[in-house]
């Protein structure tokens, strides 16, 4: 009989006491025979590594002495992984709760259809279980994301989120891992795209399911019922990687046309923040866009490398993209997003 695909779940982990024990427990439950747990913490000052030691002696503890962020802890984390000869890697958020079939569920899926080089579940709140989250995510043409909550729409989706991700090792060692300049937010669908541009499928299995508390490391960005929260760190960190993420994995027409473009729609939009007496927020998007003149030569080094892996034309991968600018149309439909500290 043969030997089931090797899969190292991977928790990136930043003081989540208040969901650690549910996770990693839901983890340890699984029905699929061959896997490891693998937990990286960043610098954790809430007692997490002890609390692991002593409740989850069998999980493979990474400890980092500074906190590296969800991009270049889950990096590290990969890179253990592979070297244990990891078939897939699965990333999974430390403020989820896993179904025990979904390891199962999301390598059988994998396995049956080759083209897949990123697969997730569907993904449900934690506190209400029958609230769908996403069925992935779609984005619109400056990579402003979606969640998609209608299987309907399925063929929209561009990338799914990091809050749980299997990914097959042969997509790894092709375009490589996170960009370690993300810290967070934007690194799952610059990888996403990637991924599509070598040539692989991105796809979402609906009847595998998790949970997500979300917010559980960075508050705000949540959207509920009418309303939307956000922070103006979250704003920074996100337009910083949007643009980042424009200028690597758009061919060069398009890079062209829509990076000056999008820059010009975020200092209109940092003007209106400051009309409106948010003058920090409005600083963070300037800085977004500075931070991006300082790092271009980086920018541009991991661009040559994105464009030499590709396979896929832009057209192929532009055709699943959203029209329109989907951010005005969100403060159109809930109006400006409140914001927490």
């Amino acid at each position: 009989m043969t030997k089931a695909p090797l899969v190292f779940v991977i928790v990136c982990n930043f003081n989540g006491m208040d969901y650690l024990g549910s996770c990693l427990a839901s983890l340890e439950n699984q029905t699929y025979s061959n896997y490891e747990i693998v937990v990286f913490d960043n610098a954790s000052s809430d007692n997490s590594v002890q609390f692991i030691q002593h409740k989850f002696p069998k999980v493979f503890l990474i400890e980092s002495q500074v906190n590296l962020g969800f991009a270049e802890g889950n990096n590290l984390a990969i890179e253990f992984a592979l070297n244990k000869k990891a078939d897939y890697v699965f990333l999974v958020n430390n403020d989820t709760e896993s179904e025990k079939d979904l390891i199962e569920k999301l390598v059988s899926t994998a396995e049956i259809d080759s083209s897949i080089g990123v697969i997730a579940p569907s993904i449900y709140d934690l506190q209400n279980r029958s609230n769908l989250q996403e069925l992935g995510m779609a984005i619109d043409k400056f990579g402003f994301p979606l969640a998609i909550k209608m299987p309907s729409l399925r063929k929209r989706v561009f990338f799914v989120s990091g809050c749980a991700m299997l990914i097959k090792s042969s997509v790894l060692e092709v375009i490589g891992s996170f960009d370690k300049e993300y810290f967070m937010f934007a690194e799952d669908l610059d990888f996403c795209w990637r991924t599509q541009l070598a040539g692989y499928t991105i796809f979402v299995n609906e009847n595998a399911k998790i949970f997500h508390a979300s917010g559980g490391s960075l508050t705000g960005g949540v959207a509920k019922s009418s309303s939307y929260k956000t922070s103006s760190k979250r704003i920074f960190m996100r337009e910083k990687n949007t643009i980042r993420t424009l200028i690597k994995d758009y061919g060069t027409f398009r890079m062209m046309v829509r990076v000056p473009f999008y820059v010009l729609l975020l200092l209109l939009e940092a003007f209106l923040w400051f009309s409106v007496f948010r003058p920090n927020t409005a600083r963070k998007i300037l800085q977004a866009i500075i931070w991006n003149v300082l790092v271009l030569p980086s920018t541009m080094r991991e661009r040559a490398y994105v464009q030499m892996t590709r396979k896929v034309s832009d057209s192929e991968v532009a055709n699943k993209m959203l029209s329109g600018y989907t951010k005005v149309c969100i403060f159109k439909l809930v109006g400006l997003p409140s914001f927490v500290s």
